[in-house]
């Protein structure tokens, strides 16, 4: 969804977290999963995606995220801001697997009823199964660009 729709999504939460994503991004592509689980095992936290697919997402982050005190760039994503009752009450760069998210959010909320473990739960091995071609050619890409003389 767009940054406008998913702040409207949360805008009411008592406690929410905005994941921050831009299309064509690996790490970006999971984190959807990842959030899933965070709000499976802490249903009071409302979750929401922000994807800057266009150059009007980019500029809406200006009068959207900027006053809030959310500073996002093609090469901060993803990033996951923490709103308590409408405020920026944390930030954190990357995504990562939901036990790490977790832990994130436990620090500032305090543990989750059913706490999530450091590895990857099977929705998110699944999501990185579904990206795998996606990882493929990025791989593949990284090897002939080092590969090219002068690099």
């Amino acid at each position: 969804m767009t940054p406008e729709q998913a702040l409207a999504l949360i805008a009411a939460a008592p406690r929410a977290v905005l994941g921050l994503t831009m299309p064509r991004c690996s790490a970006c592509m999971l984190l959807p999963a990842s959030l899933e689980e965070v709000h499976r095992v802490r249903p009071d936290v409302a979750v929401a995606i922000a994807e800057f697919g266009s150059p009007t997402d980019w500029e809406a982050r200006e009068r959207l995220l900027w006053p809030r005190g959310i500073h996002v760039s093609r090469a901060s994503v993803p990033a996951m801001a923490l709103l308590v009752d409408g405020a920026v009450v944390a930030r954190r760069p990357g995504g990562g697997p939901a036990g790490l998210i977790d832990s994130w959010l436990a620090g500032h909320l305090g543990p989750a009823a059913e706490p999530l473990g450091p590895d990857p739960t099977p929705a998110e091995l699944a999501a990185l199964d579904a990206i795998g071609d996606h990882l493929a050619g990025q791989r593949a890409a990284k090897r002939m660009r080092s590969s090219e003389p002068g690099v």
